[in-house]
């Protein structure tokens, strides 16, 4: 058995509250061992790792950071939008009601946590109206070959989960359930015993929403659809509360078309969206962020452009001790996908895209961080609307 060691990273210079963000996103995917990950202050990275691989994470983690902090070094974050509440955020201790873990990463809610999931479901669904929307329901699979397209085997391989299944082989067939029929865990064995996936548990809703108009000519005027869906990330040693979860629920909100007319919308969105934070007492900002890029070659530089170009705006709200905790997020493509997809405009060229994203699960931990599990306590919106289920 192996034994867990505290291992204390000093950083040539100290690292920026965004450097600090950027890098705790990463360094629990570089190796399997690494639990509780954490800054003692801005020069020094601390995180328990197995005894026998310690010192070349710590090396590892060293590279990450500075590979980091020179990616960012002449960055700053531009928040678009601060809420009231920031003025002096209060925060709760308190734990979900109503939560319990299957797995690592894979939550139940019941009770008050699922009066909560519902109600900002609700809310955010209720928020997309205003669009107009056309629905759509998508699978929970998504073709390995769509998602190659979206760059994600190259951007986030360590993410994906693969939905495998045995051949068509009685042999084969037979072996592995001879070799299960006694067991509580697959063997080694079982892995080599799958076909190559052809389909992988969906990372993002609004990816069906770019395939299904593939080779199709949209207007400039944005198509728009409202969308809601489990998603699936590895989050390695991440995934020990609602904040990463292996298994979540997004609620999105997906624009195609025009590059003027989406980023129009996306501005709309986020203004409208102020209200909402205001009249929940959430202490939150609207602010450029980028995803976790990692394994990628470029990801230092995904995360400059990301930030710098300003094309993904987060939610974060303030949680115990400083912490943060992006809820949703106003993206912006570019016409990634258009070009991915051969979708096209009028105007000649691909189609630009946007989306507004909700993590559902995100959001019953981060309200419940600031508001606690007294209902009494909570907003009128909130209070009222289950009074009334």
């Amino acid at each position: 058995m192996s034994t867990a060691r505290r291992v204390r990273v000093s950083l040539a210079t100290p690292a920026s509250d965004m450097a600090q963000e950027e890098i705790a996103k990463q360094v629990a995917f570089l190796g399997a061992g690494i639990a509780n990950v954490t800054f003692a202050d801005a020069s020094t990275r601390e995180f328990d790792a197995d005894e026998g691989d310690a010192d070349a994470l710590a090396e590892s983690a060293r590279a990450l950071a500075e590979r980091m902090q020179r990616s960012l070094r002449s960055l700053k974050r531009r928040v678009a939008y601060r809420s009231p509440a920031m003025e002096a955020p209060r925060t709760s201790s308190s734990a979900v009601q109503g939560l319990s873990f299957e797995g690592d990463g894979l939550a139940v809610l019941e009770g008050p946590a699922l009066a909560l999931f519902d109600y900002f479901d609700g809310r955010f669904a209720e928020f997309g109206r205003a669009w107009n929307p056309r629905g759509m329901r998508a699978p929970t699979l998504i073709p390995a070959d769509v998602l190659a397209r979206c760059d994600y085997f190259r951007s986030f391989p360590h993410s994906v989960t693969f939905a495998c299944h045995l051949p068509e082989d009685p042999p084969r067939v037979e072996d592995f359930r001879r070799r299960h029929q006694g067991r509580e865990t697959l063997d080694e064995r079982a892995i080599a015993d799958m076909v190559t996936p052809e389909a992988c548990l969906s990372p993002a809703v609004c990816y069906h929403a770019y395939a299904a108009n593939r080779d199709r000519e949209l207007a400039e005027d944005p198509v728009v659809y409202s969308m809601v869906g489990k998603c699936f990330r590895y989050e390695s040693s991440n995934m020990r509360d609602l904040r990463r979860l292996w298994d979540f629920t997004m609620r999105e909100l997906v624009f195609l078309g025009g590059r003027e007319a989406v980023l129009a919308e996306r501005a709309r969105g986020m203004e409208a969206f102020e209200e909402f934070l205001e009249s929940h007492g959430l202490a939150a900002e609207i602010r450029t962020a980028s995803d976790p890029f990692f394994i990628a070659p470029d990801s230092a530089a995904k995360t400059y452009f990301q930030i710098s170009s300003e094309t993904k705006f987060e939610i974060s709200l303030v949680l115990p001790g400083d912490a943060r905790l992006a809820v949703g997020s106003f993206n912006y493509h570019g016409d990634f996908f258009g070009k991915s997809f051969r979708v096209s405009v009028p105007a000649g060229g691909p189609m630009h895209s946007v989306c507004f994203a909700w993590g559902l699960e995100r959001w019953v931990h981060g309200f419940v961080a600031q508001h606690g599990v007294d209902p009494d306590g909570w907003p009128d919106p909130v209070r009222q609307a289950l009074e009334r289920t």
